[in-house]
């Protein structure tokens, strides 16, 4: 094709038709500047596609870490709740003390929850800066509030959780007035206590109606009842964003 325009030019300049060959030679550059043009075109839709192609898949992908963070809220949820029923028991009846001294004991005892969110998709998304490609401003914007707003929250909820309810495992576990089994019914329960069943029983409802004991399984009960919450609230907007990147993707 080159020496095909090539020929043409070098007849018309052998003709001494130079006018001819200017209009030519304008022409044949008009004909680069369009492929050029076109191929260009082609490269930008080529990679607009595969932009759109890697944000549909991102977007799905955030799909499935919310739905994993929505059934981790539903476990913590039931936990949060079965301490709630169980330390209302103990601080609002006097049935507990109807059981044996290790049921009791499990009763009084709470439990904190790590955090098992799921970051992977978006800290992709944030280190690859393609978070405005998603979609719309608002989808851009709930993203991130849910990451960088929301999840924090409640991370920081959790850990403030875990740094009181470390207080009073001590308090149940380390206190020089009960001797307390494992609770994890390790073989170190095997090992006799110094003092009989029935007088550890005792003890250990002295210690729960103490105005210590009652204060921690007081605390205990509002940080349980204020994570539930938090946890609800969280859940929501997670199933929210879920129902926001569907509506996006059904417009793709």
């Amino acid at each position: 094709m080159i020496k095909f325009f090539r020929k043409i030019r070098q007849n018309l300049l052998s003709e001494g038709k130079t006018t001819k060959y200017f209009k030519y030679a304008i022409g044949e550059i008009l004909l680069v500047v369009i492929g050029i043009l076109i191929a260009l075109q082609i490269n930008t839709w080529n990679e607009n596609r595969k932009s759109e192609k890697r944000s549909i898949n991102y977007m799905k992908n955030l799909i499935i870490d919310l739905k994993t963070d929505v059934n981790e809220f539903n476990q913590n949820l039931k936990s949060y709740q079965k301490d709630i029923i169980e330390i209302e028991s103990v601080l609002m009846s006097n049935d507990y003390k109807k059981l044996e001294v290790d049921s009791i004991m499990h009763l009084v005892i709470e439990y904190y929850l790590i955090d098992k969110t799921t970051k992977q998709t978006y800290e992709k998304i944030k280190n690859g800066g393609l978070l405005e490609s998603l979609g719309s401003e608002n989808v851009n914007k709930a993203i991130n509030d849910y990451y960088n707003l929301n999840i924090i929250y409640w991370q920081n909820g959790l850990l403030w959780d875990k740094k009181y309810t470390d207080k009073a495992y001590d308090f149940w576990f380390y206190n020089k007035n009960f001797e307390a089994s494992s609770i994890r019914n390790y073989d170190v329960n095997s090992i006799p206590f110094l003092t009989n069943l029935d007088n550890r029983k005792i003890n250990l409802i002295t210690l729960i109606e103490s105005i210590e004991g009652r204060n921690y399984l007081r605390n205990g009960l509002v940080r349980k009842n204020h994570l539930s919450k938090r946890t609800k609230e969280i859940k929501q907007v997670a199933i929210d964003l879920i129902e926001m990147l569907n509506t996006e993707l059904d417009k793709r």
